[in-house]
C-alpha cells in the first residue's frame, strides 16, 4: 500500500497509488527544497534558539514538508491533516524519521487549529486556492508566512474567478504568471492588514502549475498602513503592448491616462495587486547559499530559480521576447543581445525567472521596438 521515498535527507512513506484521502505530489519536491533553504535562512537571521520556534504545516497530506522542517531545520512542528488516513500516515512518518520530540500530528480542521493557536511560521499549501485558509493563517502567523496557490487559471486571467476569489481583476497578458503572483500577494497583504500585520515578501516565484510566496510578517498598524501603499494597478494596451503601473491613490484621484500614449487605444486595468519588490535580494542570496550546502533532490533547478530571482529587476511586468519578434516580423536575436542593447541605451534590463524567453526593462514599448529594429538592421547588414 505504501512505498518509501526520500526528499532531502528525510525518508517518507507515500501511497503506491494516488488516493483521495492521502495527498502526495512528487512534482512539488522542488518547492519543498526551496522551502527548507528558505526557512533555514530565515531562522539563521533570528536571535533566539531555533528549538523555541513553532511551525505549522496546516494541510500536510503525508506530512512530508513539516517532517522535513523538523528533521532538516530542527523547528518544533505541528503537522495537520483533516483526513484520518493521512493523520495516521503522518504519525508513521514521524516515527520513521525519529522526530517525535520536534513534530506532532493533528487531525483537525486547518482553520480551527490556526484560529486556536499562534505559530511563528504558518505554511498553507492547499490543492487549489489558499483563499479559504488565508484569514485564519494571517491571524495565526507571528513571523513567516508561506503560501502556495495552484489555481493559476483565475489568477492569470485565463478563466473567470480572479475577482471573485482574490478581489482583484487579472488580465490575460504574456506576463500573466507575474500578474498572478502579484495579485496573490495583494490579497495576502490586505488580509494581514486586517490584523495590524505587515508583509515583506522575501521570495516569490512561479513554476509550472504553482505560485509560492515566502514573506516576513511584522506587527503594527502603522506598518500595515505603509504596506497598503504598495498596492496598485497595471494599465495594459492590448493594441501595441504598452504597459505601466500606478498606485491606488492615482486611481482614486483619477490621474491616470485612460488612452495609450503610444497608440491611442483604450487601456485595460488589472488589480489591485502588489506593485513593489516581491523579493528581498539579501534573503535570496542566503537561500541560494543554503541550497548549495544541502543534500537536495532538486538542488540544481532550485538554485537556478533563486539565482534568477536575485538578479531580476523589481519591475512588476516583463516582455516576451518571442512576442516582440512576432509583432515586428523580425528574426529573433539572442535575448542577451537585446538586454545589452537596452543597457547601452541607458535603460535597466534583466532576465526573469518567470520565463526563459522574457526580459524586464524600464524602457517603454515603443523604445524597445525601436532598439529591436536597429539591432536587426545591424544583424542583417
Amino acid at each position: 500500500m505504501f512505498s518509501e521515498t526520500k526528499e532531502g535527507v528525510t525518508r517518507i512513506l507515500v501511497p503506491k497509488q494516488p488516493t483521495k484521502s492521502i495527498f502526495y505530489n512528487p512534482g512539488m519536491e522542488l518547492c519543498r527544497d526551496i522551502d527548507i533553504a528558505g526557512v533555514a535562512a530565515f531562522v539563521s537571521s533570528l536571535p533566539q534558539q531555533q528549538a523555541s520556534l513553532t511551525y505549522i504545516d496546516a494541510l500536510a497530506g503525508t506530512g512530508v514538508r513539516g517532517i522535513r522542517v523538523a528533521n532538516e531545520v530542527g523547528l518544533s512542528v505541528a503537522i495537520n491533516d483533516r483526513s484520518k488516513p493521512a493523520y495516521e500516515l503522518i504519525n508513521r512518518n514521524i516515527e520513521l524519521n525519529d522526530v517525535r520530540e520536534r513534530a506532532k500530528a493533528y487531525n483537525e480542521n486547518a482553520n480551527v487549529l490556526l484560529l486556536q493557536n499562534y505559530y511563528d511560521f504558518v505554511d498553507i499549501d492547499p490543492f487549489g486556492s489558499p483563499v479559504p485558509f488565508l484569514d485564519a493563517a494571517c491571524k495565526s502567523v507571528k513571523r513567516l508566512l508561506l503560501i502556495t496557490a495552484t489555481d493559476t487559471a483565475p489568477l492569470c486571467g485565463a478563466h473567470s474567478g480572479g475577482l471573485r476569489k482574490y478581489d482583484a481583476k487579472p488580465l490575460n497578458t504574456e506576463y500573466h504568471t507575474e500578474m498572478a503572483t502579484r495579485i496573490l500577494l495583494g490579497r495576502v497583504t490586505r488580509d494581514l492588514c486586517k490584523y495590524d500585520r505587515a508583509i515583506d515578501p522575501l521570495l516569490s516565484y512561479s513554476k509550472a502549475h504553482f505560485i509560492r510566496i515566502i514573506a516576513r510578517v511584522e506587527k503594527g498598524g502603522k506598518k500595515a498602513d505603509e504596506r497598503m501603499k504598495r498596492l496598485g494597478f497595471i494599465a495594459h494596451c492590448f493594441s501595441c503592448g504598452n504597459r505601466f503601473v500606478f498606485s491606488c491613490s492615482d486611481m482614486l484621484e483619477m490621474t491616470i491616462e485612460k488612452r495609450c500614449v503610444v497608440c491611442g487605444a483604450k487601456m485595460q486595468i488589472a488589480g489591485p495587486l502588489y506593485i513593489e519588490a516581491i523579493k528581498d535580494k539579501r534573503f535570496c542570496e542566503q537561500v541560494h547559499e543554503e541550497l548549495g550546502r544541502r543534500e537536495l533532490g532538486k538542488k540544481k533547478e532550485a538554485m537556478k530559480i533563486v539565482a534568477a530571482c536575485i538578479n531580476e529587476l523589481d519591475i512588476p511586468f516583463y516582455y516576451d521576447h518571442h512576442a516582440l519578434c512576432k509583432t515586428l516580423k523580425v528574426p529573433p536575436p539572442p535575448i542577451s543581445s537585446l538586454i545589452d542593447a537596452l543597457q547601452l541605451n541607458g535603460f535597466a534590463a534583466s532576465r526573469t525567472h518567470f520565463s526563459d524567453t522574457a526580459l524586464k526593462t524600464d524602457a517603454r514599448i515603443d523604445t524597445i521596438k525601436d532598439i529591436f529594429k536597429k539591432m536587426n538592421i545591424v544583424n542583417l547588414s
